[in-house]
């Protein structure tokens, strides 16, 4: 990914997280989005991060064709307007981001904020503002 910034030192205290950088390249939900790096001598890195401590409705899916039993499944309320709200806000925009948690299957969970640093705006604060997004309960707070 881009250029990264951390909170140097051994202070004994708790870790701070790495702040990284890069242009938002699409918005999958109202709690996903993929993020490019720089491209350096071919296409640029993505990856893929959630929002942590926030939920979203979840988006309609088509059943499998392949499974027999599979059911499609319509939109959650406020799924759709959550990620319009997101793709009209980020899209193109470059976004600083820190991962507080990595799954072992390799699914990234952090705070996304727009802008260089993150004194810019939260983007899961802005959801739940909205009212596009409800704060996750029995989250341990990452302060």
């Amino acid at each position: 990914m881009a250029s990264s910034a951390q909170s140097g030192g051994s202070s004994g205290g708790p870790a701070v997280p790495t702040v990284q950088r890069g242009i938002v390249k699409m918005v999958l939900s109202g709690c996903a989005i993929i993020v490019r790096g720089q491209p350096r001598g071919g296409p640029p890195p993505e990856r893929q991060i959630n929002l942590s401590n926030i939920r979203a409705g979840n988006l309609a899916r088509r059943a499998a064709a392949t499974q027999p039993d599979a059911k499609d499944t319509p939109d959650e309320p406020w799924a759709f307007p959550a990620r319009e709200f997101l793709r009209k806000k980020l899209i193109g925009k470059e976004v600083c981001f820190t991962i507080e948690n990595k799954t072992p299957q390799g699914r990234e969970y952090g705070m996304i904020y727009l802008g260089k640093d993150t004194t810019g705006e939260n983007i899961a604060e802005s959801l739940v503002a909205e009212g596009l997004a409800t704060r996750r309960e029995g989250m341990r707070a990452n302060k």
